[in-house]
C-alpha cells in the first residue's frame, strides 16, 4: 500500500469504496504476498482473494479513520486481510452482510438461474438416488453444514456422510471430464 489516504475526515462512503478499490488494484503484488500462505487452502480463485482485500481496505480505512491514525493504515489493513485469508482458507465465510458495503448486485439473476440448475441436473445424473438426495439437500441450504449435520438429517453416521459426498464429489466431477 504505496499510496496515502485522503486526511479528510468526512468522505462519503463511495468515495472510500473507490479509494479501497484503487489501493486493491494499485498493490496487487502485495495483496497475492499476504495471502501465498493461505492460498492453496482456499476455495476461492483471484477475484474472490481481490475482493476480499477491497472489503479489507475498506475496513482499514474506517477504522484508521475512527482512531485518528491514518498512518497506522498498511498494519490495519494487513490484520484484517490476513484474518479474512484465514478464515477463508478454514471455510468460514468472512463476510456476512454485504448490504453494509453497499456491494452492486446483478440484476439479471432470473436468467441465470436456468442455465444453472439444469446443468445441476445434468450433474446429478451421475450419482446414485442416495447420493442425488444428499447433494439436492446440501444445495437448498442456506448457510453450509458440517457432516454431523449431514449425518443427523439422513440418519447415517458421519463417516457414511463423509463417504457419500466424496463419492458424489468424485462422480460428478468424473462425469464432467
Amino acid at each position: 500500500m504505496t499510496r496515502p489516504i485522503q486526511s479528510c475526515q468526512q468522505t462519503s462512503i463511495q468515495e472510500i469504496w473507490a479509494m479501497s478499490l484503487q489501493l486493491v488494484s494499485a498493490n496487487q503484488k502485495l495483496i497475492r504476498q499476504i495471502a501465498s500462505p493461505y492460498f492453496r487452502h482456499m476455495s476461492a480463485n483471484s477475484d474472490d482473494l481481490y475482493q476480499e482485500a477491497t472489503i479489507a481496505a475498506y475496513k482499514a480505512i474506517i477504522v484508521s479513520r475512527k482512531k485518528n491514525k491514518q498512518e497506522r493504515f498498511i498494519p490495519f489493513f494487513r490484520v484484517i486481510f490476513k484474518t479474512s485469508c484465514i478464515k477463508l482458507a478454514s471455510g468460514i465465510h468472512t463476510v456476512h452482510w454485504l448490504e453494509d458495503y453497499y456491494l452492486p448486485i446483478p440484476e439479471k439473476q432470473e436468467e441465470t438461474e436456468k442455465p444453472i440448475s439444469s446443468m445441476i441436473n445434468q450433474a446429478l445424473k451421475a450419482v446414485s438416488k442416495r447420493q442425488k438426495e444428499v447433494c439436492l439437500w446440501l444445495l437448498q441450504q442456506p448457510t453450509p453444514v458440517s457432516t454431523p449435520d449431514i449425518a443427523k438429517k439422513f440418519k447415517v453416521s458421519r463417516r457414511h456422510a463423509c463417504r457419500l459426498i466424496s463419492a458424489s464429489i468424485q462422480r460428478i466431477s468424473g462425469a464432467s471430464l
